[in-house]
């Protein structure tokens, strides 16, 4: 997959929240960068307050690669709901990959965007 098309999927993606009407606004900048890499930010906030913000920054000199990436969901009042991260913690966790809630840690890969929304409508 090319980066453009990832860009395009993802965008896809993050606009089926205002599709299915479940966005109040939408904000969202990518910069392509040298060497086959990108930074994507996104911020949705949702019709009951709540709001999803993305991170990822990306290679893709040998196809997709999550360099470093941050989905957080949190409600109207910012409470945490989950954050998806590949962060380094201190003390230092055994696992890169990893998902934050409030039932503690526990390693998760990052989801598509796909599913990350899916997830973000099972909560709404």
């Amino acid at each position: 997959m090319s980066i453009s098309d990832y860009l395009a999927s993802f965008r896809h993606d993050i606009e089926r929240l205002d599709t299915y009407g479940f966005a109040e606004s939408i904000i969202f900048q990518e910069e392509l960068r040298a060497g086959k890499q990108a930074v994507i930010k996104a911020e949705i906030v949702l019709v009951d307050g709540s709001c999803l913000i993305i991170r990822e920054y990306i290679g893709s000199k040998y196809g997709i690669e999550k360099l470093s990436y941050a989905y957080q969901y949190h409600d109207r009042d910012e409470n945490l709901i989950f954050r998806y991260d590949n962060a380094a913690h201190k003390p230092k966790l055994n696992f890169v990959n990893h998902k934050h809630s409030s039932s503690g840690i526990e390693m998760a890969n990052p989801p598509e965007m796909s599913e990350l929304v899916d997830e973000v409508i099972a909560c709404l």
